[in-house]
């Protein structure tokens, strides 16, 4: 198993010296999430919109954290979608005017809403003083900005650098852990956002772009190219979470990119860059944006949504693709259904189920509350049982 890890982290700063100890990647023993040997793909659930009118303003990504603060993430069984976002202040999504194929015109249409994030790191135990530092990037022209929650969730003192050198204090409106995202917010008025794109309508091989503050260098960010090298991909950390919906790519992900934003050739968010798996060659793993839209919209008015869940444990399934009920949780919408131990689920809603994380990925996109049609194989026969799913614990 490959480690993986949720990048990018800037080293910490001595209380006394004002230059940064130099960062070296984690040995192939250091602790750290396991990628599964076969990602699950996740399939869309029918009649589930992005919402992406409502989050047509752009969206902004975050920096990465120490490597004190640093933590894996993975795709939780249970993780659920969104509940629709509270209104927020709408901004008209900019347009980024890119010549086409033309990496250089994208990367100085879209850098002035680029932005490095940066707090304030206590290490235990030894009294010294870190930095964190990651990327972010602009998602409303009044101060709005998105990173990942792994950037800002150990420190204190967050601060947004923008690309002319300007530096704002940001508050942190909302995190959502269980997702890696959080919304930042600054005291402006005058910024650009970025376009933000479909990321259903990506296609292998399509070409990607990085901007972030790798290694919080100084200067200019650090820009990288590649292509999509898988989608629907689902990752799990040593402490059990999962993330969904994942983008695959080649695109150099390193520390101090975490939360920036992976770009189309149209200068369009797609992704949110957010893990790297450690042992492997170009494998990073970049947050699909159009499955999120809501779940930002959500952090932008200060509400973390709930996450749904089904109610069960599974397992692979022995002969046959499929998660198989091992225990089902009392009080659950699965135990107020005709679910049983032993019924391997095979589909849910249409969408054919791998296995379990398969099955958590598609839990995810839906809503506490939402009914769910749950197809299973039980003793040979097909079975349509219909699911109430409940909220899961925080």
């Amino acid at each position: 198993m490959d480690p993986l890890l949720t990048p990018p982290v800037s080293p910490p700063l001595r209380s006394d010296d004002s230059s940064r100890v130099s960062w070296t990647p984690p040995t192939v023993d250091s602790p750290s999430p396991a990628l599964p040997a076969t990602p699950a793909p996740v399939t869309p659930s029918p009649g589930k919109q992005s919402g992406r009118a409502r989050f047509g303003a752009g969206l902004v990504v975050g920096a990465a954290v120490t490597a004190a603060a640093l933590g894996g993430y993975v795709a939780g069984q249970n993780d659920s979608s969104t509940e629709p976002a509270t209104a927020a202040p709408a901004v008209a999504a900019q347009t980024v005017a890119v010549e086409s194929g033309s990496i250089s015109d994208l990367v100085q249409a879209v850098r002035p809403s680029v932005v490095s994030v940066h707090q304030s790191v206590s290490q235990s135990g030894t009294g010294l003083q870190g930095r964190a530092a990651g990327t972010g990037f602009v998602l409303t022209a009044d101060g709005y900005i998105v990173t990942n929650d792994h950037v800002v969730a150990d420190g204190d003192d967050t601060m947004v650098t923008f690309d002319d050198g300007s530096s704002e204090s940001a508050t942190i409106v909302a995190a959502d852990p269980s997702r890696d995202l959080a919304v930042l917010k600054v005291d402006r008025t005058d910024l650009q956002p970025l376009a933000v794109g479909n990321s259903d309508d990506l296609r292998i091989g399509d070409e990607l772009v990085a901007v972030g503050y790798a290694l919080d260098l100084d200067g200019e960010p650090s820009v990288t190219a590649g292509i999509l090298s898988a989608k629907e991909r689902t990752i799990t950390s040593e402490n059990g979470v999962q993330l969904v919906n994942l983008l695959q790519t080649d695109t150099a992900i390193n520390p101090g990119n975490s939360g920036g934003p992976l770009l189309n050739m149209n200068g369009e968010v797609v992704g949110i860059n957010t893990a790297i798996a450690g042992r492997a060659q170009n494998i990073g793993f970049a947050i699909a944006i159009t499955p999120v839209t809501d779940v930002i919209d959500s952090l932008q008015a200060g509400t973390v949504p709930d996450r749904a869940l089904m109610g069960v444990t599974t397992q692979p399934a022995t002969d046959q693709q499929g998660a198989e009920i091992v225990e089902i949780a009392p009080g659950s919408g699965a135990a107020d259904s005709t679910l049983g131990v032993g019924d391997v689920i095979v589909e849910v809603d249409g969408d054919d189920i791998d296995d379990p994380s398969s099955l958590g990925a598609a839990v995810a996109r839906y809503q506490p509350g939402d009914t769910i049609t749950v197809t299973v194989d039980r003793n040979g026969q097909t079975t349509d049982v219909t699911v109430t799913l409940g909220t899961r614990p925080t």
